[in-house]
This record gives C-alpha cells, sequence and structure tokens, in this order.
C-alpha cells in the first residue's frame, strides 16, 4: 500500500513543534466495537415430563478500551450488550410471561489484574435491583427480574478497571466468560404458561461459541495512534463550484512506532471534489506500524459560482 508522506506542512517549524508538544501529552480516546456473540445452550425443562433440550442464542456487545495500554499501566474497558425484547411466543407450546435470574459474566482479560468494577445504566430489567460480584477472574452480574415479555430492556454496563502485568507485545482481549453448559457466560429462567403439561420453569446455560474478542488492546511502549492533520480543505471553508483545491494532510507518529498508511478520500496533492454545490466530507484515515488506528474528517462547502 502506498504510504503518503508523514512530514507536518503548517507554516513554521515553531507551530509543527509546539502542536507535536501538545498532542503528545495527550492519550488516544477509547474505541468502541461492536461485535456479535453465539452462544450454545442448554434448556433445561425442569419438568418430569418434559426433555430437557439445547438450542442457540445470538447477542451483540459493545466493547469499549484503549487500543494500547503501557506495560504495567491501567486501563478502563467497558462492555454493554444490546437491549433485547422477550417475546411471549404465544402459540401452542405455551406463553413466555417473564424472565428470572438472568446472568452475565465477563471474562478479566488474560494479562491484567482487575483493580475494581462498577455496574451502570440498566432499563426497564424488573423489581430486582441488578448487583455485580467478582467470581476468580470474572465479573459476575445478576438480574433479579421479572423481565416481562413485551418489555425491552437494557442490561447494566460493565466497567472494569484494570492493571497490566502482561509484557509488551501481548494482547487484551476483553471477552464473554465461560466454557460449556456447567461454566456458562450466560444464563436465566424463563416462566412458560399454557403448556400441555401446564406452566414451565424452563432454565437455560449457555457459554460463547466460539468466544471472540470484544475488543483488543495491544501491551505497548506507544500507546497513541498516529495524529494526522489535514491543511487542506480548511474545516467549514466556502469553496466555489468548480475551483481547484489540492488535498494538503499528513500523519504524524512522533516518537512512535511509525506509520504504515495515511490515506486519504483523495491522494494528498490531487484535487478534491468541487463538481457538484453542497456539504462535502473529506476523511484521512491512518495506521501505525503496530496496527493503531486514527481517522480524522473536515466538512466543507461547495456553492454555486
Amino acid at each position: 500500500m502506498p504510504h503518503a508522506r508523514t512530514a507536518r506542512r503548517l507554516g513554521t517549524a515553531a507551530i509543527a513543534l509546539a502542536l507535536a508538544s501538545f498532542l503528545a501529552a495527550c492519550d488516544d480516546p477509547p474505541t468502541s466495537v461492536d461485535t456479535a456473540v453465539g452462544f450454545k445452550c442448554e434448556i433445561k425443562s425442569n419438568n418430569f415430563f418434559v426433555p430437557d433440550t439445547t438450542g442457540t442464542l445470538t447477542s451483540t456487545y459493545t466493547a469499549v478500551a484503549p487500543q494500547a495500554a503501557a506495560p504495567g499501566g491501567t486501563l478502563t474497558v467497558k462492555v454493554t450488550p444490546e437491549p433485547f425484547t422477550l417475546n411471549s411466543g404465544s402459540s401452542g407450546d405455551g406463553t413466555v410471561q417473564n424472565m428470572t435470574n438472568l446472568v452475565w459474566r465477563v471474562a478479566v482479560p488474560t494479562g491484567t489484574t482487575l483493580t475494581s468494577h462498577a455496574i451502570t445504566g440498566w432499563a426497564n430489567v424488573g423489581s430486582g435491583t441488578p448487583s455485580s460480584a467478582v467470581s476468580g477472574s470474572t465479573v459476575v452480574v445478576t438480574i433479579p427480574g421479572p423481565i416481562n415479555a413485551g418489555t425491552t430492556a437494557t442490561l447494566p454496563t460493565v466497567t472494569m478497571n484494570l492493571q497490566v502485568t502482561a509484557a509488551a507485545g501481548a494482547q487484551l482481549d476483553a471477552k464473554i466468560a465461560g466454557t460449556s453448559y456447567g461454566s456458562p457466560g450466560y444464563s436465566f429462567d424463563l416462566r412458560v404458561t399454557g403448556t400441555a403439561v401446564g406452566t414451565l420453569n424452563p432454565t437455560f446455560n449457555c457459554y460463547p461459541s466460539p468466544s471472540p474478542s470484544l475488543h483488543r488492546t495491544l501491551v505497548s511502549t506507544d500507546t497513541k495512534a498516529p495524529v494526522i492533520t489535514i491543511a487542506s480543505p480548511v474545516a467549514a471553508s466556502s469553496i466555489v463550484q468548480g475551483t481547484t483545491v489540492l488535498a494538503d494532510y499528513a500523519c504524524d507518529d512522533g516518537t512512535g512506532v511509525g506509520v504504515a498508511t495515511c490515506v486519504g478520500t483523495v491522494a494528498d496533492g490531487a484535487p478534491i471534489d468541487t463538481a457538484t454545490v453542497g456539504t462535502k466530507t473529506f476523511t484521512v484515515s491512518s495506521s501505525d506500524n503496530e496496527g493503531k488506528q486514527a481517522t480524522k474528517s473536515v466538512t466543507y462547502s461547495v456553492v454555486a459560482p
């Protein structure tokens, strides 16, 4: 992949050095990743006349964490399950009334020590108050419920404050815990009425299969992604339709591991889009040699002559 120039072109060396010094003091903001996790489930009917069975479910989680953390440093990881609506499933097999005893488990990333944790942000989860506890290398979140059928529930966000124990080069992976039906990452009870054998109270024990990384953080002495400078187009500028304006941007990794890519909407030095009237967005994306990524966008307006 072609590499764009990485030198800053801000007019004077003094301005460039001052800006670089300011940026060097700021760690990159955490990045957010959405991941769909598939679960294998054991469904225990808890009724002599109804056999146990198995099934699957899928849930999406949003994980927020830094791209890199220093050896011996600290980081914060937040994991949020997507809201869900409990379907009543009314049919000849019965009607789901509610869900209780919902428990989900987040693994403390290997290569870290948990220093503290918290849960926040739940809604419509019934009269019982959610709680959390640490069990070994797992944060266990319990939602007593009941979550009634037809309700859209927002489960708590888990925030983990971590100390890095792994050496440089290691990858810290946020994951849902669970390896088997007997060691689930997600479990709950349902109340189902109107079945041929009366009311059922099945228990679901589910584990992620496979268990993907929700967010990966690199342990590195370089904790910052490249800094992107867009000199042209100028943010919020107005350009007369048909005018030739050349893109002017650069990516700089300072004293880090070095820029690997620096790619804009058009190549550096090429004409930007002024062919049609309207608001335009110009975007530059960059990555360094460890894979840390940065993106910057500016908007400009093309106006009629």
